[in-house]
């Protein structure tokens, strides 16, 4: 297959450089770069900066439209502020003149000459896990390496390539006050995986697995792999909520995948957001590996949460056995005991608190009501709010009946036990928070709450697909 590169300006020597490489170099006019983009298979773009006017201005156009792209800026200015901007725009390197066979990579390339080379493609990428638990200290076989080149998506990136570009994202972003997201996608299990299938069958799960995630996310989102075992998808322009979403649409899109006759492998998804949880792409990254160990040693992977229905989840919370957890508590309130009743309602109001702090952060806030009557506390709490990004809903029994709450909604649902269950599902982009609480007998009840998020949306996820309400994150 033909390996063809652009190159926009006068890039001298750049063409016999990478000829020798098996490349084919277009000299492209200014004005119809967009054009050839648009027809042409393009891997990478080369820009003199020397000999290109407003080539900062190119780079940022070319990045905006094709993502994932590699793009090199060479110039015979080693200025370091022209470097910046170059990187700013979008470019993927910078590199000073003269050019020659040495310094000219395109990212698309393992380095021969670097004593730390660049890790592999995407078609090398280092899934010997599946083979050994000793993977980072072997190699993998020759033929497993031929094979896997044939099936990975082109457009799934090294780790090299995704590293620069989850930099220039974080300096773009920052630049223009805007949001961008990381999907981390953990895939455990691959050890019994060797045990069960053969070569091919584990390289055909991997294939349709990326493939599927690939097709789910849009095209702008940049996907590839940071280390063993591990893929990421950088999402620009998108914020946390934005995240959650990609990430349900992905768990649904990959559930025939995942699931035949028994898992192929767990599947663990970690979702961060800038500047919500980092300041730049390696904080994100750091930020997302930690949250998936969390959820590896959090109660609802231990406790199968997954595979149980909404009401058992709750009750085995509510019972407060087979766990300690420092974010999750059981606790008792009521007649006789240290919190009053109307400890429940300071609760609401601490929500509520929070969602004024500032109305324009998106959040999703289900109140469980009991029932839902015209004097009920709650309904006249909500009028105060005013108008929020926060998403409110109150559920409970009762008549059907249309009152003014242009700040919520409420759900009318016939369930015994909703009559006897109070609950707080709150998810915010700051800082997440539940609470159910069981009424037992004279006005006291048992309760439960945490702060872990992963656990509250799950709670929310549950909750939706329990009386089939339509997603709402």
């Amino acid at each position: 297959m033909v390996k063809k590169v652009m190159a926009i300006g006068a890039c001298s020597g750049v063409g016999e450089i990478l000829s020798t490489k098996g490349y084919v170099v277009e000299h492209v006019d200014q004005k119809n770069v967009l054009d050839v983009l648009k027809k042409e298979g393009v891997e990478a773009v080369i820009i003199d900066m020397d000999d290109t006017a407003r080539a900062n201005v190119i780079i940022s156009g070319i990045r905006h439209l094709y993502p994932g792209l590699w793009i090199t800026a060479i110039s015979g200015n080693n200025d370091n502020k022209q470097q910046s901007l170059a990187l700013k725009s979008g470019a993927s390197n910078y590199i000073v003149k003269p050019i020659d066979e040495k310094n000219l990579s395109l990212g698309m390339e393992e380095s021969q000459t670097s004593e730390n080379p660049s890790p592999p493609l995407a078609g090398d990428v280092e899934w010997q896990t599946v083979f050994s638990t000793e993977a980072k200290k072997r190699t993998v076989p020759a033929d497993i390496l031929d094979e896997s080149k044939k099936i990975f998506p082109s457009r799934f990136y090294n780790a090299f390539f995704v590293t620069e570009y989850g930099k220039l994202e974080a300096l773009r972003t920052e630049r223009y006050n805007k949001n961008f997201s990381v999907i981390l996608t953990h895939i455990e299990g691959f050890n019994n995986l060797k045990k069960k299938l053969g070569k091919d069958e584990i390289l055909a799960f991997l294939k349709e697995l990326i493939k599927t995630m690939m097709e789910t996310l849009r095209n702008c989102d940049v996907m590839g792999m940071v280390e063993d075992k591990k893929i990421v998808a950088i999402l620009p322009e998108t914020d946390y909520f934005g995240s959650c979403i990609a990430v349900r649409k992905i768990k649904k899109a990959i559930e025939n995948v995942t699931t035949k006759g028994e898992p192929y492998a767990s599947i663990i998804f970690s979702n961060v957001s800038y500047p919500r949880d980092g300041n730049g792409y390696g904080e994100l990254l750091a930020a997302a590996d930690k949250r998936i160990q969390e959820q590896r040693e959090g109660l609802w992977l231990k406790l199968g949460f997954e595979n149980k229905p909404f009401w058992e989840i709750i009750s085995i919370l509510l019972s407060g056995k087979g766990f300690e957890e420092k974010d999750i508590t059981s606790f008792d309130i009521g007649k006789g005991l240290a919190l009053p009743s109307f400890f429940l309602d300071r609760l609401q109001e601490m929500i509520f608190q929070e969602i004024l702090r500032d109305p324009n952060k998106k959040g999703i806030l289900y109140l469980g009501a009991m029932k839902i009557s015209p004097n009920l506390p709650i309904l006249k709490a909500v009028d105060t709010i005013g108008v929020a990004a926060t998403k409110i809903f109150i559920v409970g029994e009762g008549e059907e009946k249309r009152w003014n709450l242009p700040n919520a909604t409420p759900i009318y649902l016939s369930d015994s036990r909703l009559l006897e269950t109070f609950f707080i599902f709150f998810l915010g982009e700051d800082f997440s928070y539940a609470v159910v609480c069981k009424e037992r007998w004279g006005d006291q009840y048992s309760c439960f709450h945490t702060s872990v998020p992963y656990l509250t949306e799950g709670l929310i996820n549950k909750f939706q697909k329990e009386y089939s309400l339509q997603e709402q994150l």
